[in-house]
């Protein structure tokens, strides 16, 4: 019975380590110093801090399916922002 017991508490241990370390790694820790170029984004989601990540960013996808951390608070984070946005404003034009 000991063993079963030691064994469970093992195993939600190692889980538990395990869901700390993926949350850890879905953050970004530093920002790009790379100028980023519309046309190479996908789309971008909002990191902020008061989630389980320390910093506030902007996550740009690329089309290549790779993330770029930015600092939210540069003007060209923010003029990718915008080309993004505006982009999906055409395209919803184009739908109606």
């Amino acid at each position: 019975m000991d063993k079963l017991y030691t064994g469970l508490l093992l195993s939600a241990l190692i889980l538990s380590c395990f869901i700390v370390e993926t949350q850890t790694a879905s953050c970004c820790l530093s920002y790009t110093r790379r100028h980023l170029h519309c046309g190479n984004l996908r789309g971008f989601t909002i990191q902020t801090i008061y989630g389980h990540c320390d910093l506030n960013a902007v996550i740009f996808r690329t089309w290549n399916n790779k993330f770029i951390c930015a600092d939210p608070n540069k003007m060209h984070t923010q003029e990718m922002v915008r080309c993004l946005k505006k982009k999906v404003e055409h395209m919803n034009h184009g739908l109606i």
